[in-house]
């Protein structure tokens, strides 16, 4: 058998490259939308941030308006009522 016999008994069906290429492209465009996803969830949690500042700020100003003091534990009943904890 020559070098020639054996290069023409090594190749791949076209189909087979075909199916490989298009494995490929379609990883490629997964890996690009978990790319979008990760953007998205940055954006989410940056939002979520700064929701939890915003309340956490908010909560403050009460609490500093009722003369709670710094340090002090205290929770809101959903009615609005404020409880403070004594320590």
């Amino acid at each position: 058998m020559s070098d020639a016999d054996t290069n023409d008994e090594m190749t791949i069906p076209p189909e087979i490259i075909s199916g490989v290429s298009q494995m490929r492209q379609r990883a490629e465009m997964l890996a690009a939308e978990i790319g979008r996803m990760e953007i998205r969830k940055a954006a989410i949690i940056t939002e979520i941030t700064m929701l939890n500042d915003k309340s956490t700020a908010m909560l403050r100003q009460e609490a500093d308006r009722l003369g709670i003091p710094a340090g002090a534990e205290w929770q809101v009943t959903p009615e609005g009522k404020v409880i403070v904890k004594e320590g």
